[in-house]
């Protein structure tokens, strides 16, 4: 995927009706504030943010799916890794599911259902039988991308345009130095640069959209990185416990 083309994914970002601010001690945004954790000229409260777009998404209900590619090297050979989930969780995150493909040097398909107390995953990998485990229940932050997209909020970003769809207005921002946090890439990567990420918020503090590109060496080698998280819904997706969950 091109630079442009992993921008232009996030257009695609769904856009639904509601929104609110930062709120203070009468009901109303901040001042210098165009978001929770987002101020006017683009500075991000990283913790702020996360902690707005989970308590809002875990009250709704919602769904989003993640793209992630890496380049690399194993044993002294490039390789190719491609990552791709998609997430759905009901209102409260009472019950949801994800399904994680792995593609590339290993290959993989992992299928995770869960509640508030109990989780199940299915592990398949080529030429094996599934292989069915009881698992640790997934935190609403996790559940959320947190995890994922945080250590990308401590870039430096500038507030680059406003627009309203619909009565729902949509913040985007946009980095092109690369984030304080070393969690952002892999542990082994050196030499970061031609850093790029687009981040869409809405006043609410949900993060509808993150890309991300970048350049890096890993054991010496040229290698690169885009992510792309989507939301594509707002809403109890309704998630179906599997046939081979046990009651």
């Amino acid at each position: 995927m091109s630079r442009s083309a992993a921008f232009a994914a996030l257009c695609l970002v769904v856009v639904l009706a509601g929104c609110a601010g930062l709120v203070g001690d009468d009901g109303t945004a901040s001042n210098d504030q165009v978001a929770p954790g987002v101020s006017e000229n683009g500075t991000l409260d990283a913790t702020a943010l996360s902690e707005a777009h989970v308590e809002s998404l875990t009250a709704s209900g919602y769904s989003h799916e993640v793209n992630l590619t890496m380049t690399g090297t194993n044993d002294g050979e490039p390789v190719e890794t491609e990552r791709r989930q998609r997430t759905a969780v009901t209102p409260d995150a009472t019950e949801y599911t994800f399904q994680t493909i792995t593609s590339g040097d290993t290959s993989s398909r992992i299928i995770v259902w869960g509640n508030e107390t109990d989780a199940f995953r299915s592990v398949e990998t080529p030429g094996s039988d599934a292989q069915f485990q009881r698992t640790d229940p997934v935190s609403s932050e996790q559940l959320a991308g947190v995890s994922l997209f945080e250590p990308h909020l401590t870039a430096p970003f500038e507030l680059v345009d406003t627009e309203t769809h619909d009565g729902q207005t949509l913040h985007t921002l946009e980095a092109t130095e690369r984030p304080e946090s070393d969690a952002a890439f892999p542990r082994d990567a050196t030499d970061i640069r031609n850093y790029e990420s687009r981040l869409i918020v809405d006043d609410e503090g949900r993060v509808h959209g993150l890309s991300v590109v970048a350049d890096y060496d890993i054991d010496g080698e040229a290698a690169d990185y885009e992510l792309t998280f989507r939301m594509t819904g707002f809403e109890d997706p309704g998630v179906e416990r599997p046939s081979w969950v046990g009651e």
